[in-house]
């Protein structure tokens, strides 16, 4: 019998097998793709996510493949800018197929045995555990049946371990994101100095600009659904036509042109799914999502895996993984993540509203102290509370 079977190679699967195997237990990862593998993502990683990547054993590989994101451009719907810096440290851009590939090789360099093109299609717990069926092409007949002790679900906003839970399905309202990898692109603002991290604001929509190595930019969109229901005819049409929408992207596009495919995802909006059960663990996207804005879900991810690996141990070491004895990992995660969920559902609030953003932005450009204060506590340099404060949110909104 295996001690973990983590269902789902991103992230978050890959950090909680790397605290699992690393720690000597006997951990299977299963994955529906097969690695490395493209994925829809803004490929952002912030700052804070520099503790839990050391922590695994990673930081230096993904040093190496990323550029640094210093801080970022903030453009509001009138062109107002602010460029703010964060404190300390650096956040990272690299394409998700490189990071994902990075962590799950971690994960196997650790122990943990992963089986790819490897979708678990039942569930069924008891009290000797969970058995985990696979459907799987090298397996006879095409699927086999497994048996841990606990399986954390890691697989994604669609996840069918949660479903097989009952934790609840996925959300049927919420922004869609679409996004493209742009080459020629013209990165240079106002200042004339190339940025790597933009953000432009629009009456109901928002666009991430992340420049990777390469030469190439990610330019994500996160539209309303019923936007992206009027682009059904013409996608690619749909999507440049509102970049250019953009007062501080109109002028910058005359070269670009999409390497690639456009990739579209979602819905996405705020939503918590209760993540323990006797025997399963829910982390990643499975267990929460937030709006992809603050650039704060892959730490989601990523020290929510790590969370998930370090609960499985504790109650593997102490009589067995009983919805008791894993109601911490719960707690843990209310505790490290409920400031960061409490200000990305304000931020998601004010952020379609045109005149709080422009003196949002204004009173960063003014005062570059609160736009270094705003961003270190979105990107995890300090605690998200830290910008809650009265007196902050009247400095953002300009009234003090």
């Amino acid at each position: 019998m295996l001690d973990v079977i983590v269902v789902g190679g991103g992230p978050a699967g890959s950090a909680a097998a790397a605290v699992l195997a690393g720690a000597g237990c006997r951990v299977l990862v299963t994955e529906r793709a097969r690695f490395p593998r493209s994925k829809p993502c803004g490929d952002y990683l912030n700052p804070g996510c520099a503790g839990v990547l050391d922590r695994i054993g990673v930081l230096g590989d993904v040093e190496r493949a990323a550029l640094p994101v210093p801080g970022w451009r903030i453009v509001a719907p009138d062109g107002a800018t602010a460029s703010t810096a964060f404190s300390s440290g650096a956040g990272f851009a690299l394409p998700r197929r490189t990071l994902d590939h990075v962590l799950l090789t971690r994960a196997a360099t650790m122990g943990a045995a992963v089986a790819e093109t490897a979708r678990v299609t039942a569930l069924d717990r008891g009290p000797g555990g969970v058995r985990v069926t696979v459907e799987r092409a090298a397996a006879p007949g095409g699927h086999e049946v497994l048996n841990a002790r606990l399986v954390i679900g890691a697989d994604g906003l669609r996840s069918a371990i949660a479903r097989m839970i009952g934790a609840g399905t996925v959300p049927r309202d919420g922004r869609f994101t679409v996004g493209a990898y742009l080459e020629g692109l013209d990165g240079t603002g106002a200042s004339g100095e190339r940025t790597p991290g933009e953000i432009h604001f629009a009456r109901d929509r928002f666009c991430g600009i992340a420049y990777l190595p390469g030469g190439l930019a990610n330019v994500t969109l996160a539209l309303p659904a019923g936007a992206l229901r009027t682009w059904r005819a013409d996608l690619e049409s749909g999507y440049w036509t509102a970049l250019r929408a953009f007062p501080g992207l109109a002028g910058r596009l005359a070269r670009a042109r999409a390497v690639g495919r456009l990739r579209a995802s979602g819905p996405v909006r705020y939503r918590r799914r209760r993540a323990v059960t006797d025997g399963v663990l829910l982390a990643g996207d499975a267990a929460a999502v937030i709006n992809p804005m603050t650039g704060q879900g892959m730490f989601l991810a990523l020290r929510g895996g790590e969370l998930a690996g370090c609960a499985a141990l504790r109650a593997l070491d102490r009589g067995g993984p009983t919805r008791r004895a894993l109601a911490i990992y719960d707690r843990e995660r209310r505790r490290e993540f409920g400031d960061a969920f409490l200000l990305s559902r304000l931020l998601d609030y004010l952020a379609f509203r045109p005149a709080v953003i422009r003196r949002a932005v204004r009173a960063m450009a003014d005062r570059p102290a609160l736009g270094t204060r705003f961003i270190d506590a979105v990107g995890g340099v300090s605690r998200a509370a830290s910008v809650m404060h009265p007196g902050v949110l009247a400095a953002l909104l300009g009234m003090a």
